[in-house]
Parts: structure tokens; C-alpha cells; sequence
């Protein structure tokens, strides 16, 4: 008999974070191991039926739930101590999964200690009382007290149940910030600063929106909103223990400023409307905005396109090879001009270069309205020949390159568009 009543005492804390229906019998500091001169830990609270949590829900009630910290030096809190009773009763894995917690390599920045017990584990959350002195809170069982004790002298501790040192992990909260954004002004979104913990911002949809202008590294963020639309801003945080924690969150902006554009071609859609804008071949429809704008108009100035209908905000045209056409676009309410804009719209052209082989000269079928830079580099030598300001259609004189291969380099506005062998002939 004695036997058994001693493997149900077992059955019954050695699941250390298991719930039980009511409190555990036996509520003595005697049985708990709690005493300042013998273990170094106090009774933060007495047990209750309706304490519905357990150790790990207590360290996530702790920290995700704005819980008053119980404190070494106040008297015993009244059962039960009802934050976490949001969390109630979890296992580890619910804070260790969480993008929210990243495991730490030392105690010095960790918020958390977590314990791996002969039959079940243990978390503990790290506090600083009084003189810099460090004890650990933790809900023994769903049918104990909570306890402050020492890293390593809590009742799994004194009971020989651990099994191992403790794992750390802090906890760096969500990205706190506000999702929706209006303006042009820089807008900031941060997480908990920790030390021991690496974090690294971007922008992985929609930079073309939003742009980060400082803190990447930092544990806040400050970004400049330069486009209406969506962002996905992402969050990696990592300390060289345990893996890689990522959070993201979907910015929406609106910049509010006039004549503000995007424009579609074929599945490729919101593409941001710039001052130029390289397109590729076929029907282009494009639409600018403006607050308090009645009307808007779209004046042809230049280009080789010439046919294009517009309605309101909206423009549409047929983009043909190597062709242009600009506008300059007038916001008005009633008949005061709200702003104008001048935008253009081009496609560089097919780059056939001919004749290949050449015989004194060749020619690039490009864009006849652009001007290009154009670099012949031989591929068996340092020969070199440059043309800036090259336009579609006009002749090349190669006749001072030796015969051979060379690479010809087609660059707009600095930017390599294409690259293509030719062979020179004598």
C-alpha cells in the first residue's frame, strides 16, 4: 500500500505542468520545498481550484498579457493570480514556436528558463528583485502555488527531476506599429530591444511602395512610404542558439499625393507610374489619382505613338517596338489646376543588331526617340570602342576593329538592357 500511494504521489508532480482538477492535498511550504534559508524561495501565491494555468501559461500570461509582476518583497498574492488564466494551460511548444520568443545562449539575456524534466518540463520566467538579485516565478503544476526560487533550486530541482542544464529564451513581443499609413512621412515599427538577439528588417512585397531609411539592424525600423499600396514588412530575429524567428506584417498606404498613378499591361498589373516608364509590347492602361480632384486630362507632347483614348483618370495605347509617347497630365477641381505631370512611356525595341557578321559598320534596331550608350569589347584582346548617345536606326563605323568576336553592350541611363556577340569581317 505504501508502494503504491508513493507512485501516485509521483504520477501526480512528476507531469510538472500537467493540470489537475483540484489543488494537490498537500499545500505546505514543507511539501513545495519553499523556504528563504533552505532554497532561497518565497510563495507568491496559495493554490486554487480556479487557478486554470500552468507553468509555460504562466510565463506567456507573464509576458503577453500586461501581468503585475508578483514581487519578492509584497505579501502573498490572493489565488487565484487570474492573468494567466488568458493562457491557461499550455504546453512549451506554444511560446517556443511562437514568432514571438527566440531561444538565447546565456542567462544574461534570457527572460525565461526552460527545464526538461524525467516525465514532462518546466518554464520559469527571470526576474530582478531588489539588490540585483535573480530568482525564477513558476506555477508548479496547474494544482500548486506559484513560487519564486533560485535557477536551480525550484521543487523539480530539489525533487531530482531535471534532467540537464536549463534552455534560455527571451521574448521580443510582436511588431508594434500602425499597419495603416497615411502620408509621406516616415512611419517607425519595432519589437522589445534584448540583448544577445541579431535583428534584421525588410521589405519583401511592395518595396517599390515603401523603403526602409534607417534601422534594418535595430530593433526599431524607420520607413519612408513613397507609393499608395500594399507592403509586406518582415522581421528576423536570431541569436546563434535555436533557429531563425520571423514575423511579418501587410502595410497599407496611402500617400494622399496628386496624380499618384499605376499602370497594367497584360497579367503584370499596379506597376508604379513613374515620370518614364519602360513597357513591353501591347496594350498599356494606366490611371492616376488625386484627393479633392474633379477632373483630369491627358495631353499627347511627343512620341512615335500616336493613337490613344483616355476617359477620366485613365489612359490607354497600343505599345508598339521601339516606340514612345508622353503626356502631360492636369489634375483640376472645378477650374482651379491641382497639379500637373508629365509622364512618358517607351520600349527600347528588339536590339537586332545587323548585319552579323558586320563588314565597316552595323546598326541596332532600337528605340529612335532614346539616346543609348553602346560598348564593343573585343573577346580575345583589351580593344575597346564607345558610342554615347546612340539612336535607334544610326550606323556604327566599325571599320577600325580588327576582324574577330566582339560583345556588344547596349546601356540606358547606366543600366545594361542587352548584350550580344557579333563577328567583325575584312
Amino acid at each position: 500500500m505504501k508502494g503504491f500511494l508513493l507512485l501516485l504521489v509521483f504520477l501526480i508532480i512528476g507531469n510538472a505542468c500537467f493540470p489537475q482538477a483540484v489543488c494537490y492535498s498537500d499545500q505546505s511550504d514543507f511539501f513545495w520545498k519553499i523556504s528563504e534559508p533552505l532554497y532561497g524561495s518565497k510563495r507568491l501565491s496559495d493554490c486554487s481550484p480556479g487557478a486554470n494555468y500552468n507553468c509555460h501559461g504562466f510565463v506567456m500570461g507573464y509576458f503577453e498579457n500586461n501581468c503585475t509582476a508578483p514581487s519578492w518583497t509584497s505579501g502573498i498574492i490572493s489565488a487565484p493570480y487570474n492573468c494567466p488564466n488568458v493562457q491557461g494551460i499550455k504546453a512549451a511548444s506554444s511560446y517556443q514556436n511562437s514568432e514571438k520568443y527566440t531561444r538565447v545562449c546565456s542567462e544574461s539575456d534570457a527572460d525565461i528558463a526552460f527545464y526538461q524534466l524525467n516525465s514532462g518540463d518546466h518554464s520559469a520566467v527571470k526576474q530582478v528583485v531588489g539588490s540585483s538579485v535573480t530568482k525564477y516565478l513558476s506555477k508548479y503544476g496547474s494544482d500548486g502555488p506559484l513560487v519564486a526560487h533560485n535557477l536551480n533550486q525550484s521543487f523539480y530541482h530539489l525533487g531530482g527531476q531535471v534532467v540537464g542544464p536549463p534552455e534560455f529564451w527571451t521574448y521580443v513581443g510582436g511588431i508594434n506599429g500602425n499597419s495603416t499609413i497615411t502620408g509621406t512621412g516616415p512611419v517607425s515599427f519595432s519589437v522589445l530591444n534584448k540583448s544577445g538577439v541579431t535583428y534584421s528588417w525588410s521589405i519583401t512585397n511592395g518595396y517599390s511602395n515603401i523603403g526602409i531609411s534607417s534601422g534594418s539592424t535595430q530593433n526599431s525600423v524607420t520607413l519612408t512610404p513613397t507609393h499608395s499600396g500594399t507592403a509586406t514588412l518582415r522581421l528576423s530575429i536570431s541569436s546563434g542558439c535555436g533557429s531563425v524567428k520571423t514575423q511579418e506584417i501587410t502595410l497599407n498606404i496611402q500617400t494622399n499625393i496628386c496624380l499618384e498613378g499605376i499602370f497594367n499591361q497584360g497579367i503584370n498589373t499596379g506597376l508604379n507610374l513613374n515620370t518614364t516608364n519602360q513597357v513591353g509590347i501591347g496594350n498599356i492602361t494606366s490611371t492616376v489619382t488625386c484627393p479633392n480632384a474633379t477632373t483630369f486630362t491627358w495631353q499627347r507632347t511627343s512620341g512615335s505613338v500616336t493613337a490613344y483614348s483616355t476617359s477620366g483618370p485613365y489612359v490607354t495605347f497600343n505599345m508598339t517596338s521601339g516606340g514612345t509617347i508622353s503626356f502631360l497630365v492636369t489634375a483640376k477641381s472645378g477650374a482651379v489646376t491641382l497639379a500637373t505631370k508629365n509622364v512618358a512611356f517607351y520600349n527600347l525595341g528588339s536590339f537586332a543588331i545587323y548585319p552579323n557578321p558586320s563588314f565597316g559598320s552595323i546598326h541596332i534596331d532600337l528605340n529612335k526617340d532614346l539616346e543609348f550608350d553602346v560598348r564593343i569589347q573585343s573577346l580575345s584582346s583589351s580593344f575597346s570602342l564607345e558610342v554615347e548617345g546612340y539612336k535607334g536606326g544610326s550606323e556604327i563605323n566599325t571599320s577600325t576593329l580588327k576582324a574577330g568576336e566582339y560583345a556588344v553592350s547596349v546601356l540606358y541611363q547606366g543600366d545594361l538592357v542587352h548584350q550580344q556577340r557579333i563577328i567583325v569581317s575584312k
